[in-house]
């Protein structure tokens, strides 16, 4: 067990959003949450970050470095991309700035932004400015990785490309992931569960565990894992 929700509340004023919400990820799984917006899924998120306390019931979290990806990359607007990367790492490596920018430099090379170092985050365009982000989170070696829709503002092509640098990322330092996405296709290329989630309070209708290796998971078996999964939601809608 690395993550354990057991009977966990949350409303905001009169909204319930989880009303004994139990569920554990275990090390290493990729889990992805699937379903409509305002359901809970980032509110999940937000709880295992500490953002959100409880407000009964039990988190426990046995990792504790956390690495957040946002839909937005939420750069700081005045340094440059190295800088933004460094930012993350005072906290760890407080003592050594060559070691701070040894890693930054590691992490603009596994992202391909060595030329863009010294740019600021209005000279980039979308795609890059998120790889920026996905650096940082991945600066401080996260334990757990959160990835709030990070590719939802992207075209199909730049999501793709950024879901490679994703998974080249999570090979170079593996590490327990939880993505929120809208994205079925995605959602199927990338996780090792996805848990439906739906109703109000949020719960977990349907949970799709997916063995085949990501590299393996072609064009036809990402089709016939989504028809599987539709089945499913059109039987609940029904």
């Amino acid at each position: 067990m690395a993550i354990r929700f057991t009977n966990v509340c949350k409303s905001f004023d009169n909204l319930t959003v989880l009303s004994n919400f139990s569920y554990t990820i275990d090390s290493g799984e990729f889990i992805c949450f699937f379903g409509p917006s305002g359901i809970g899924k980032t509110t999940i998120l937000q709880l295992i970050a500490g953002l959100l306390l409880p407000d009964a019931g039990e988190l426990k979290i046995e990792e504790k470095r956390i690495g957040y990806v946002f839909q937005e990359p939420r750069l700081l607007p005045w340094c440059n991309v190295a800088d933004n990367i460094e930012l993350s790492l005072y906290a760890i490596i407080p003592d050594s700035r060559q070691k701070r920018l040894e890693l930054v430099n590691t992490l603009l090379q596994k992202v391909e932004l060595e030329s863009f170092a010294k740019y600021y985050p209005a000279q980039l365009s979308g795609g890059m400015k998120q790889r920026v982000a996905l650096a940082r989170a991945f600066a401080i070696e996260p334990e757990i990785l959160l990835l709030d829709e990070p590719f939802s503002a992207l075209d199909h092509k730049l999501k793709d490309s950024l879901r490679s640098y994703l998974q080249d990322l999570l090979s170079w330092k593996p590490c327990i992931t939880i993505m929120v996405t809208h994205d079925l296709d995605e959602a199927i290329r990338l996780g090792d569960k996805i848990l439906v989630i739906g109703d109000r309070p949020c719960r977990i209708l349907y949970e799709h565990i997916i063995e085949k290796p990501r590299e393996k998971r072609d064009d036809l078996f990402i089709f016939e894992q989504t028809r599987l999964i539709q089945s499913f939601l059109n039987t609940k809608i029904n």
